[in-house]
C-alpha cells in the first residue's frame, strides 16, 4: 500500500486505488498513527489527542470502532497491532512518502556538504516533488502534539528547498532559478538565506545593480518589521558583490559535473503475469532497511522458469529506491555458445558505469576493491543475471549496505555469505492461461479455451515454453490453437515444436545437461525411462546399477541442478519437458540394448512380489 501524509492524508493500494478512510476523527486517527508508524501509542493517548478534556463515556468503545473500521479498509487486520504498550501501525520499507521524504533529504544534504552538487540536487528534487501541498495533513485538524510532529517536517521541507537552490547555483543555474528565487522571497521576505541566493542569481545573471537593490530593500524591511539590521551572512554577499569578487562568478561551461546514474536494466515484460507471493518477498528484500536486512537475493531455478524475467520485473518495481543507479549484467552462466563472462571484465564493465575509466589497468582484486569503494554508501542495485557459479560472482559485489544484489543462476550459491535464496518453480495453469493470452490476444484464447488450456498444459508450466507457442501463434495468425496443441501432444514431436527465433526450450535444458559429469548424466538418461512415476532412490539404483548410498547422491546432485525435483517421502520427479529431453539424449548416447538392461533391473524394485504381474508401465523408451 502507499501511505501519503505530505499534503491531504490518502491511503492507496499498490495498483494505485484510492481507499475511502471514513469519518474524520478515523482519519484524524490514521494520521496520528503514521506520525509515529512502528511506534506503540497507549490508548489514553490515543483518547486525549481525539477529545482531549471533553472525551464522552463512550469513547473507549468509539476508539475500538476507529480501529477495528481501519483494519478493515487496510485491509489487512495485522497492519494495526494491539500490545500492552498500545496500538501500533505497521508499515512496510517505501510504503509512507514521509519515509522516503526523510531518506531522500538526509542523501541530498550530505552529497551537498560533500560537493557532490549533481547528486544533491536530484535527491533533494526528488524530495521536494513527493510533497503534494505546503502542510503535512492538509485539510485535517490535528491535537496539538501531532501538530509539532507536522510542523517538524515543514520546517525540514523549508531546508530543504534551501539547499536544492544552493545545488543549483553552484551547478550554474542562476539564470534558470530566478523566476523561483523571486517568488520565494515574495512569500518569505525575511529569510536572509533566500535573499542572499537571490542576489547572488542577480549578479551572476548580469543584474548587479538589481542585486544591490534587493539588499537595499531587505535592510529597511528588516528594520522597519524588526528593528534590525542585516545578518552577517547578508552583509558579507552585499559586500562582495559591491567589490565585484571573483568567486562570486558562476562556474565555467563544462567544469560542473551533471548526474548521472546508470539505468542499465532491460525492458520489462508487458506480458508478465503472476509470481505475486515470489514478487512481494523479493521487493521486501531489496527495499528493507537496518543492520539486519538481506542484501543478496538469489533467485535459482530450473531452465526456462522464468527466473530473469522475474528478476527484472522485480528491479523495475523497486528502481525508484536506488537513485544512484541500477546495474545490470548477463553473467552468461549458462547460455548457449557464449562462454560464461570472466569477473574482471565484469569489473572493467561495473567500473565504467559509475564513470571510471581505469579499470582496464587493474587486476581483479584491485577492480574489485575499487568498485567496492566507488559503491560505499550509495544506493544502487546490481542485477547478475545467469550466474554460473559462486566464483564468477563473489568479487562482483559491493559491500556497502546501501547496496543490493539480485542474482539470478540455476544452481543455489550457498557457499556466498548473507545470501537469501528464492526456489522459482513451475507457473501454476491459471497463471500460464493467462499469460498465453496477454501474449496472443485474449480473444483468441476466448475462442477455443479447451485448445489454450492443452496448450499451456503440455507447456508444463514452464513460462519459456508458453512464451515459445504464443510466438509460433503470433507469427502464424492462420495456426489455430487446436492445431498447435494437437502437434504439441505427440511426445517426440513437443520439443521440435517449442522453438522459435533464438529461443529454444531444447537449447536451455542442453546447457544444464552439458554441466553434468558424466555419471549423473548417465543418471539422468536412464530415469527418463520410467515414465512420469516418482522415483524412489531404490528404484534409482536398480536402474542406475549403483549403490543407493551413491545413487543418493547422484539424485540429490541432478535436483541441485533443477534437472530433478525432490518430492515428499524420498522421492523424485522429472519435469515433463526434460523427461522428453532426457529420452532424447537417451536415444543418441545409449544403445537400445543398454536401456532394455536398465529397465529389466527395475522389475523387482517396482513388484519384488512373483505373484505380480510381469510386465510393467515402465516407458519403454
Amino acid at each position: 500500500m502507499h501511505f501519503k501524509i505530505l499534503g491531504p492524508i490518502e491511503v492507496r493500494t499498490s495498483h494505485g486505488k484510492p481507499i475511502a478512510l471514513g469519518r474524520r476523527k478515523q482519519r484524524v486517527l490514521l494520521a496520528a498513527l503514521l506520525l509515529n508508524t512502528g511506534k506503540a501509542i497507549p490508548s489514553q493517548r490515543m483518547l486525549d489527542w481525539l477529545w482531549g478534556e471533553r472525551a464522552p463515556a463512550t469513547a473507549e468503545s468509539n476508539l475500538y470502532t476507529y480501529i477495528s473500521a481501519l483494519r478493515k479498509v487496510l485491509g489487512v487486520p495485522s497492519r494495526i497491532e494491539a500490545g500492552s504498550n498500545g496500538y501500533v501501525l505497521r508499515v512496510a520499507p517505501g510504503e509512507i512518502d514521509v519515509t522516503l521524504f526523510e531518506d531522500l533529504a538526509a542523501q541530498g544534504q550530505r552529497a551537498l556538504s560533500e560537493g557532490r552538487h549533481d547528486v544533491a540536487l536530484e535527491r533533494l528534487t526528488r524530495a521536494i516533488g513527493l510533497w503534494r501541498a505546503e502542510s503535512v495533513l492538509e485539510g485535517l485538524p490535528l491535537p496539538a502534539p501531532l501538530r509539532g510532529e507536522a510542523a517538524r517536517l515543514e520546517r525540514l521541507r523549508a531546508t530543504v528547498v534551501n539547499a536544492s537552490l544552493e545545488a543549483r547555483l553552484a551547478l550554474g543555474q542562476h539564470g534558470e532559478m530566478l523566476a523561483d528565487l523571486e517568488s520565494l522571497t515574495c512569500r518569505d521576505p525575511l529569510n536572509e538565506r533566500l535573499l542572499a541566493q537571490l542576489m547572488l542569481a542577480l549578479y551572476r545573471s548580469g543584474h548587479r545593480a538589481g542585486a544591490l537593490a534587493v539588499y537595499q530593500g531587505a535592510r529597511e524591511m528588516l528594520a522597519a518589521e524588526l528593528g534590525i539590521d542585516p545578518g552577517p551572512d547578508l552583509i558579507r554577499m552585499h559586500q562582495r558583490i559591491l567589490a565585484d569578487d571573483p568567486t562570486l562568478a558562476p562556474p565555467r561551461a563544462g567544469a560542473v559535473r551533471r548526474a548521472f546514474a546508470p539505468a542499465e536494466l532491460p525492458m520489462d515484460s508487458s506480458a508478465f503475469t503472476g509470481r505475486a507471493a515470489e514478487i512481494a518477498r523479493l521487493q521486501t528484500a531489496l527495499t528493507s532497511a537496518g543492520p539486519g536486512a538481506t542484501t543478496i537475493s538469489a533467485i535459482t531455478g530450473a531452465a526456462g522458469v522464468g527466473k530473469s524475467a522475474l528478476a527484472v520485473h522485480v528491479a523495475h518495481q523497486v528502481a525508484d529506491r536506488f537513485p544512484d543507479g541500477r546495474l545490470y549484467v548477463d553473467l552468461h552462466g549458462s547460455t548457449p555458445d557464449i562462454a560464461p563472462l570472466n569477473p574482471a571484465d565484469v569489473l572493467a564493465r561495473l567500473l565504467r558505469s559509475l564513470g571510471d575509466d581505469t579499470a582496464g589497468r587493474l587486476d581483479v582484486d584491485e577492480a574489485a576493491a575499487r568498485f567496492r569503494s566507488l559503491t560505499d554508501g550509495r544506493h544502487l542495485l546490481l542485477l547478475l543475471d545467469n550466474a554460473r557459479d559462486a566464483a564468477q560472482v563473489r568479487p562482483l559485489l559491493p559491500a556497502s549496505p546501501t547496496c543490493r544484489v539480485l542474482i539470478t543462476t540455476r544452481r543455489m550459491l550457498t557457499s556466498l555469505d548473507a545470501v537469501s535464496h528464492l526456489r522459482l518453480g513451475v507457473m501454476a495453469e491459471d497463471e500460464t492461461s493467462t499469460l498465453l493470452g496477454r501474449l496472443i490476444g485474449e480473444e483468441r484464447v476466448a475462442a477455443d479455451r479447451r485448445a489454450a488450456r492443452a496448450i499451456v498444459r503440455l507447456c508444463g508450466g514452464l513460462p519459456l515454453a508458453v512464451r515459445i507457442a504464443g510466438a509460433r501463434l503470433i507469427a502464424r495468425p492462420g495456426l489455430s490453437l487446436r492445431a498447435l496443441a494437437d502437434r504439441l501432444a505427440v511426445e517426440d514431436r513437443r520439443l521440435s515444436e517449442l522453438q522459435a527465433d533464438d529461443q529454444a526450450v531444447r537449447v536451455c535444458f542442453m546447457m544444464s545437461y552439458r554441466s553434468l559429469d558424466a555419471e549423473s548424466s548417465r543418471m539422468f538418461r536412464l530415469l527418463s525411462l520410467l515414465g512420469d512415476a516418482v522415483i524412489s532412490v531404490a528404484v534409482a539404483a536398480a536402474l542406475g546399477d549403483r549403490p543407493e548410498s551413491r545413487t543418493a547422491d547422484l539424485l540429490d546432485h541432478l535436483a541441485d541442478a533443477h534437472l530433478l525435483e525432490a518430492c515428499v517421502h524420498d522421492g523424485y520427479r522429472m519435469h515433463d519437458l526434460l523427461r522428453l529431453f532426457a529420452r532424447e539424449r537417451a536415444r543418441d548416447e545409449d544403445t537400445e540394448e543398454d536401456q532394455a538392461q536398465a529397465v529389466r533391473r527395475t522389475l523387482p524394485s517396482v513388484w519384488p512380489s512373483p505373484a505380480q504381474p510381469a510386465t510393467c508401465a515402465l516407458a519403454s523408451g
